[in-house]
């Protein structure tokens, strides 16, 4: 029963945040995401024996600097990426914020597509 719980209180955040940006209801797309935004969603206060995510977050966001054209590059390059830092951050417990940072690699393409 609680994983229901979970989902459904998801769900209604999802909603009232897509809302906010213009992009729930009413069909409107999400505002563009730049580069800088990037960095500032994927990066996380450092704490004692926690992961460091400025390694990983640098990376992106170099590789986000001259993204390819194309939408489907682009997703393509979020998961190359993702996938070179795979091993080195599944050691060292980084594991989540490189599964954040490959998620907002892909809603950084996403945003800017003009489709």
């Amino acid at each position: 029963m609680g994983v229901r719980v979970t989902a459904v209180v998801l769900a209604v955040l999802a909603l009232a945040g897509c809302a906010g940006q213009g992009g729930g209801m009413g069909g409107g797309k999400p505002p563009v995401m730049t580069v800088t935004d990037f960095h500032e969603y994927c990066s996380t206060l450092p704490t004692p024996n926690a992961c460091l995510s400025d390694p990983i977050c640098n990376r992106f966001r170099q590789e986000l600097s001259e993204p390819p054209a194309e939408l489907s590059a682009c997703l393509t390059m979020c998961r190359k990426t993702g996938d070179a830092l795979y091993v080195d951050n599944l050691v060292n417990g980084c594991g989540a914020v490189l599964d954040r940072a490959v998620d907002l690699c892909d809603q950084f393409c996403r945003r800017r597509d003009p489709s």
